[in-house]
């Protein structure tokens, strides 16, 4: 399937660190916007997704057809009303929506798969933050999310705790238990002990 141009993207021209220690550069932010930035560029909400979710927050997610992850709450007359509200929301990098994630090439033209960089929760915070550049916001109305959304919130107030008039996160931690870390675990193990796994080269082994 041709997404390429239902996928909005952001390519960041500068360096960035991630917490693994390698550097990235010139890489894709995939990211969708809703409603209208106002003259003083002073109503806009950026909302971070969940684990399973991506940048197509409401309305019709024109690669699924399915409705948006958030449409019950994101919409012209919702709670987050982008009748009124600028709304931005970008896929993660590490994503699979767009954004620089496993299944781009490598330098050496190879699909990166399980070689891709190691990605935290600071890393697609800091990836994320270029958007604010691209619309030339200084400073966000608010920025919420729910779960690893809600992680990200966390952490982009504590990166950057004067961009945002408003926080609202949702259903989240600050860290993780040794439940949810063993949870975690499993679905890993669920993930490898497929016959079709592979090492990860899915791509690479497909005939």
């Amino acid at each position: 399937m041709n997404t390429e141009n239902k996928i909005k993207t952001l390519i960041v021209k500068k360096p960035l660190k991630l917490d693994c220690g390698k550097t990235i550069k010139d890489f894709p932010i995939a990211y969708e916007t809703y409603g209208s930035l106002n003259s003083e560029k002073d109503n806009a909400i950026l909302v971070f997704h969940a684990l399973t979710g991506d940048q197509f927050v409401t309305g019709t997610n024109p690669i699924t057809n399915k409705d948006g992850w958030w449409s019950y709450a994101v919409g012209p007359d919702k709670a987050i009303d982008t009748n009124k509200y600028f709304v931005i929301c970008s896929n993660v990098i590490g994503g699979c929506m767009g954004s620089y994630g496993p299944s781009h090439k490598d330098p050496n033209q190879k699909i990166f798969g399980t070689n891709f960089p190691v990605i935290t929760i600071n890393d697609m915070v800091n990836a994320q933050y270029n958007l604010l550049d691209h619309f030339g916001i200084d400073k966000l109305f608010s920025i919420t999310g729910g779960s690893m959304g809600g992680m990200q919130v966390l952490q982009f107030i504590s990166n950057f705790p004067d961009k945002s008039k408003t926080v609202i996160p949702i259903a989240t931690t600050s860290n993780h238990s040794a439940q949810n870390i063993a949870f975690n675990e499993l679905g890993r193990q669920a993930i490898t002990a497929d016959s079709n796994w592979k090492d990860g080269n899915y791509t690479s082994n497909n005939t």
